[in-house]
């Protein structure tokens, strides 16, 4: 009897929803909700045996709710990235961390980036960080098409010595609380070297986006014009961009100029050692003069 009573319903809701869209509902002994940052799950208890009917774009179904609903809005982002200044080797130098000179506070908050997130720590929260990076989501078709219309998110962030970006705690992943639509592409930004664009979507494993910026000069969007074979192997971004325009040019020698001799968190210091010196210029300005941004507007 309870079969054929579902039978009837079925038959006979298509015509008194005509031009209407009802949502989803359940009557059920047993229930509940719970949603927390990045999830949510519902669920429903019913009768061990069930069945589903449908017709055209009714559904009606008996038993535990089908499907369970699990909606993840939350992307967890994995990158690795290189800065050509500090790297000497196979990983970056912490002299700004060891020098005490790191800021507390996010750096971001100046033209050209005018981020406005208010990420801060009481302590500088790994010995293995270099400096701070702004990390910018977008969310495009293609990266060509990912410019800065298409951005969903940013999140000032620590960057290790082994190019790890890490969230305030100096370990975890960067978590964002977005959903993409189209393909996610990042971008990573630094103080005095060239921002950098991710060429391909990022790749997506058991809810982890990952990518690797130092594998090959392709691994950044147009990668020939605005970044650089730092090692062996390894690539990464390319400094003395001192004023952060996106152009290595004479205007950036003239700041470093301005500076050289001074100690501290400088634009002018180009290798991240706390001191700006010829190093800065012959090392890492005089190699760069050609290149500029990549990352489309």
């Amino acid at each position: 009897m309870k079969k054929f009573f579902h039978l009837i319903l079925i038959s006979i809701i298509p015509g008194l929803l005509t031009g209407q869209s009802i949502s989803p509902s359940v009557i059920t002994s047993a229930g509940n909700y719970h949603e927390g940052t990045t999830a949510s799950v519902s669920w429903t208890l019913g009768e061990i045996a069930t069945e589903t009917y449908t017709a055209g774009n009714v559904i009606l179904t008996q038993g535990f709710q089908q499907p369970i609903s699990i909606s993840i809005t939350g992307i967890n982002v994995d990158v690795l990235v290189y800065l050509e200044g500090p790297y000497s080797g196979s990983a970056m130098n912490t002299g700004l961390n060891a020098s005490g000179v790191i800021p507390l506070a996010q750096p971001y908050n100046t033209v050209p980036w005018s981020y406005s997130g208010t990420e801060t720590v009481t302590t500088i929260p790994n010995a293995d960080v270099v400096d701070w990076v702004l990390v910018e989501l977008r969310d495009a078709a293609n990266a060509a098409s990912a410019t800065s219309s298409t951005r969903v998110a940013r999140q000032a962030a620590f960057l290790l010595k082994n190019g790890t970006v890490v969230g305030l705690n100096g370990t975890a992943n960067l978590q964002f609380n977005n959903s993409i639509t189209q393909q996610l592409y990042v971008v990573i930004w630094h103080r005095n070297h060239l921002g950098v664009l991710s060429a391909n979507a990022l790749s997506q494993a058991a809810g982890v986006y990952s990518y690797n910026f130092s594998t090959a000069m392709t691994q950044a969007y147009n990668g020939g014009a605005g970044y650089k074979l730092i090692g062996s192997g390894v690539y990464g971004m390319a400094g003395g961009d001192n004023d952060a325009d996106g152009d290595v040019d004479l205007t950036d020698k003239a700041s470093w100029s301005a500076n050289a001799g001074t100690a501290g968190y400088k634009p002018s210091d180009f290798d991240l050692n706390s001191q700006v010196n010829n190093t800065d210029k012959n090392d890492v300005w005089v190699e760069n003069t050609t290149l500029t941004n990549q990352v489309p507007n």
